[in-house]
């Protein structure tokens, strides 16, 4: 399962996804079967089928492919313009967040193009077709911004609301009000995913999992385990072995 660090708040991982339980996380997710259609399950409605999604920020989902099939997934912070773009287009085009693009399958077969030419391409490509001429929408409130640049920027070492609030000149009340009506989740919700990105980065850099998730700033494993599962749906040690078993020519 390659993972690529696509700047301090963005993420792409590419592999098979199982049965995940459904989960929720503060990242907007977009989803392409690079081989095949994806699954995609939610708490509320029958299950729903295609090439490309889109989840918006705090929206419950699991998405599963064949486990022949490839799937790309792309995990952009809410407060980055791709990610604020992306959760409006979300929620605007679907009642529940989960919005599947007229055409993906085009759109599908463009990004595997891409993809197999360079990773990075592929990111961008599938940006490019999804934002359109969003760039110029309003973005988040400049002080949530500069609030969750530090969060994800890993350069402060106290990430509790009262010591962000104070670096950015407002309340804590207030910060934590922005953070919900703007992004859809609570700001301790968009720290625990930064950790968790940060723990999953050193994951694939080959640390064990308790390391991990100390190097990320958890309380401990536990805590770890916890987050990990409400946000990925899946275990920590279950990511670490889907990371071993990419980099293991006897698992290909």
């Amino acid at each position: 399962m390659p993972v690529w660090e696509l700047g301090p708040a963005q993420m792409m991982v590419v592999g098979t996804f199982g049965d995940l339980e459904i989960h929720h996380h503060p990242a907007v997710q977009v989803g392409v079967g690079l081989t095949g259609r994806l699954t995609v399950r939610t708490d509320s409605t029958a299950a729903r089928t295609g090439h490309v999604v889109v989840i918006a920020s705090g929206a419950g989902h699991a998405v599963r492919s064949e486990p022949t099939d490839l799937t790309l997934a792309l995990y952009l912070a809410p407060h980055t313009w791709p990610g604020t773009a992306l959760h409006t287009r979300a929620l605007t085009e679907s009642g529940d967040g989960i919005w599947m693009p007229a055409d993906n399958q085009a759109l599908a077969r463009a990004v595997a193009d891409a993809y197999d030419a360079d990773p990075e391409l592929a990111a961008a490509t599938l940006i490019d077709h999804l934002c359109g001429d969003l760039r110029e929408q309003p973005g988040l409130h400049p002080q949530l911004r500069q609030a969750m640049d530090l969060i994800y920027s890993g350069t402060t070492e106290s990430v509790d609301l009262a010591s962000i609030a104070r670096a950015v000149a407002v309340s804590p009340d207030y910060l934590g009000r922005l953070c919900r009506q703007q992004t859809g989740v609570s700001f301790s919700a968009a720290t625990r995913w930064a950790r968790l990105l940060s723990g999953l980065k050193h994951l694939a850099g080959g640390e064990q999992v308790t390391d991990a998730a100390h190097l990320a700033g958890f309380a401990d494993g536990s805590h770890a385990n916890r987050v990990c599962r409400e946000m990925t749906g899946a275990a920590p040690s279950e990511i670490a072995r889907a990371l071993r078993d990419s980099t293991d020519p006897s698992k290909s």
